[in-house]
């Protein structure tokens, strides 16, 4: 359905929204009938959700082992998984360069997954220009652990030292040996598999900045041709077979409550599915147009109520902000050194500029099996994963996230509740 500790680094809004699409009171009646269920519910403290922020969060858990980073196959494919999304960036690149200096092949050979939760590991947000000091270095980490055990294997096939082997264009070479073994050859070996399960270890051994022939040298999109040929496909993109187009109502201004809607005209258009769940309503429709059609009736049969609340205007907003700012407006911890025979001061303001994205906010929903499956745009992958799992009461596993490479974010594309309004219309 379309539709480290440098944490502070991040200034722009992350706050999700609580959607909860779960069983309600009477469904959960009907469903059960008479009987007996008990049910223990564990929830993660506020402390450890907000000071960690490490799963799904700014910086991510990281790969667990070689494996969740790299890929050999027998047939000599080479695939690097990491968690970081693409968004017009860079990154890609980079990110394809970083692997290739350090298994010490060209970047054409490296193949690179990004922004798949069944499948990368999660390297948390894609925020603050971190792919590069924090995310580059991982991912080198985890290509010399994967060259350091082909140069271990071939030290245990040739019976040579370390220090005599060297790899150069995927393969291990000795001075005087004739034959060398690639990384098919170690993928091919009895115990790569094993090895691949150990941890990457944190003290390795990086190319020094004077060595590197890939890393720092000008290279093209690894994708570029998709991109400027037309076939790359972007979350708009994205078409599943039978797939209907979801629009959602919106209220009329800010704060605005639902508080009645007739939903029989929309409900009585043919190939439309109306949806109603509180404050949510939405239509799903076999084409966008027809979609709009069935919004509109909606729209016209919907009353709302202004609800009071904070509405501060521009010239009003510094003080409110000041006012209600939560934990208070924090102290200059720099004030004991501006200390001097003479001082000046002055207060800045500058107007509120929100973050605006290059391409429309869209994302495709799918449920198959008890599991949703979602594409869409976020600086997220795993935060999305997470609020998609919270409103509909799933495991993580029962979630999937694919952010296939957008149109620059800039900041403002942190969220998903485009992926969950989605996926409530494709449940539908």
């Amino acid at each position: 359905m379309k539709a480290e500790n440098d944490t502070l680094e991040l200034s722009q809004p992350t706050e999700t929204h609580p959607y909860d699409f779960g069983i309600t009171r009477r469904s959960f009646t009907k469903l059960l009938g008479g009987g007996l269920m008990f049910a223990v519910s564990h929830l993660r403290g506020s402390a450890q959700e907000s000071g960690q922020r490490s799963h799904g969060g700014f910086l991510g858990a990281g790969a667990p082992n070689l494996a969740a980073r790299i890929h050999l196959g027998t047939d000599g494919t080479i695939t690097v998984m990491c968690g970081k999304v693409e968004g017009g960036q860079g990154a890609r690149a980079e990110i394809t360069q970083a692997a290739a200096e350090e298994l010490r092949v060209p970047v054409e050979k490296i193949q690179l997954i990004l922004a798949d939760t069944s499948l990368v590991p999660d390297d948390g947000m894609t925020v603050g220009s971190g792919t590069t000091p924090r995310t580059v270095p991982a991912v080198r980490q985890g290509a010399a652990a994967a060259r350091n055990l082909l140069i271990g294997f071939a030290c245990s096939q040739w019976s040579l030292e370390p220090a005599s082997l060297a790899v150069r264009d995927g393969r291990v070479i000795h001075a005087n040996a004739t034959s060398a073994l690639s990384y098919a050859d170690l993928a091919r070996s009895d115990d790569a598999a094993k090895q691949f399960q150990q941890a990457i270890p944190s003290g390795i051994e990086l190319t020094p900045v004077k060595e590197w022939k890939v890393l720092g040298t000008p290279v093209h999109r690894p994708n570029a041709r998709a991109i400027v040929t037309g076939t790359h496909q972007y979350p708009s993109d994205i078409t599943r077979s039978e797939m209907l187009y979801g629009k959602v109502l919106r209220p009329p201004s800010y704060n605005a409550k639902l508080i009645s809607i007739d939903l029989t005209s929309a409900k009585a258009m043919k190939d439309v599915i109306v949806v109603q769940d509180d404050q949510f309503v939405g239509v799903a429709a076999s084409n966008s147009s027809l979609a709009a059609k069935a919004l509109q009736a909606l729209a016209s049969a919907a009353k709302w109520e202004n609800v009071p609340g904070p509405k501060p205007s521009s010239k009003d907003l510094v003080e409110y902000l000041r006012q209600n700012a939560e934990g208070g407006v924090p102290a200059n911890p720099f004030a004991d050194l501006l200390a001097g025979a003479k001082s000046l001061r002055r207060t800045y303001y500058v107007p509120y500029i929100q973050h605006g994205p290059l391409e429309p906010r869209a994302a495709v929903a799918e449920w198959k099996d008890g599991r949703l499956t979602v594409w869409t745009a976020s600086q997220s992958p795993f935060g999305v994963q997470k609020e998609l799992a919270r409103a509909f009461h799933l495991s993580d596993q029962s979630v999937r996230v694919i952010i296939p490479d957008f149109g620059g974010a800039f900041g403002g594309k942190h969220t998903g509740e485009c992926a969950v309004e989605s996926a409530r219309l494709a449940k539908a």
